[in-house]
């Protein structure tokens, strides 16, 4: 048992403000995969100034961003190495774990999510079904692609999610829909929303981002893009209630939403976090598995740090919480350890060679390695946990 404590990803625009980014960043084009960025121009690091670099690493060095800050935190090293091969990978949007431990990918193909994909009323006007395998079971040890499934299935998924039951869930905010799939198979056993009809009533979502489930088969929804709320279902598909329905909240203590896109369940605190990204924030409220009527309630906690950036997805295991955040555009992107008993900062982490733009996190079952994936560059991370820090 790691102990209660969250594990999240910061943006730290303060440490490269006091650098020129003209500099350091040159202008590329990035996915457009929230509507809020599609007036920007985001950023590509280019290495050229070895002086730059230098000034840069020595602020990072010297601050606590780049330290563990608490000696008994459980601290996430990177794995070497370890990565699926990139070059055949699309828009990396989704990253989990099956029972087995295998990480499983979500990517897009050749398929982007730009300005262009959707028009004002949230109708997808970019194509036809994706034409290529865009699951990707991997090893465990090496991120070697062991197998792959989806040809044919899907328009543009976004996240996924294996249950304690080896199911698959995928949402796709092209179609609108949320999918099951039993073990293998490639037939959807349950689907939610209607193709390629946005909605906001309780039969419709609109661009839903990410599901996590109950091991009671209850689940949950961030929806997502448009309708900035999280419904709450049973096994069945039969809704049970929503949280966070924008301004039509109808308590001041129920907080809007703004792209709830990741959620972690915390079965053992019957607690559901959210992963707030305009707002950038996470939200933690009662997942009522014993009681349906708490799933509504105000929330139990809010975590944020005042350079804080967009909260992109969260995932949890065994009393943990981790997330990522922050992207090349608005300054960098980090690791850090929270406490979910009062939100107090423990610990700040990031890969050897930094994150870019972070988009899924997951953990596997036995709690030991965390995976993060990217959404440009097209990639995952494997970072274990050191045990010494138990």
């Amino acid at each position: 048992m790691l102990g209660s404590t969250v594990v999240l990803c910061l943006w730290l625009p303060t440490a490269l403000h006091a650098l020129n980014l003209d500099q350091l960043y040159r202008h590329q084009r990035l996915p457009y995969d929230t509507p809020q960025l599609q007036q920007f121009s985001p950023w590509e690091p280019v290495y050229g100034d070895d002086a730059i670099v230098s000034e840069l690493e020595e602020m990072l060095d010297g601050s606590a961003v780049n330290q563990k800050m608490s000696s008994n935190t459980p601290h996430p090293r990177e794995v070497i190495g370890w990565s699926p091969e990139e070059d055949k990978l699309g828009q990396v949007t989704g990253i989990t774990v099956d029972t087995e431990g295998r990480p499983i990918l979500l990517h897009r193909g050749g398929r982007v999510w730009d300005q262009g994909s959707f028009n004002s009323s949230h109708h997808f006007q970019g194509g036809s079904l994706l034409d290529e395998d865009v699951v990707l079971v991997l090893d465990e040890g090496t991120g070697h692609v062991l197998s792959s499934w989806g040809r044919g299935l899907f328009l543009m998924p976004h996240g996924i999610t294996v249950d304690a039951q080896g199911n698959t869930w995928i949402t796709d905010v092209a179609k609108h829909q949320v999918f099951k799939f039993a073990p293998g198979s490639t037939e959807a056993s349950l689907t939610l929303g209607k193709a390629g009809e946005p909605g906001t009533d309780d039969h419709h979502f609109c661009q839903p981002a990410s599901v996590a489930v109950a091991t009671s088969g209850d689940f949950f929804v961030a929806d997502g893009y448009c309708n900035a709320r999280v419904m709450k279902f049973s096994p069945t598909g039969e809704l049970i209630g929503t949280f966070g329905q924008g301004s039509d909240s109808s308590s001041p203590e129920v907080p809007v939403l703004s792209v709830p896109h990741g959620l972690a369940l915390d079965e053992s605190r019957d607690t559901l976090c959210i992963a707030d990204r305009e707002h950038r924030r996470v939200i933690c409220i009662r997942a009522g598995l014993q009681n349906n009527d708490d799933f509504q309630q105000p929330p139990l906690l809010t975590l944020q740090e005042p350079n804080q950036g967009r909260v992109f997805d969260v995932a949890t295991i065994n009393g943990i919480v981790v997330g990522v955040a922050g992207s090349q555009m608005e300054g960098g992107a980090r690791g850090f350890t929270a406490s979910l008993d009062n939100g107090e900062l423990m610990d700040v982490w990031e890969p050897v060679e930094g994150f870019s733009n972070p988009h899924a996190i997951t953990v596997s079952p036995d709690g030991s390695s965390i995976y993060v994936a990217e959404i440009g560059p097209n990639r995952v991370w494997k970072f274990v946990l050191e045990l010494s820090y138990y």
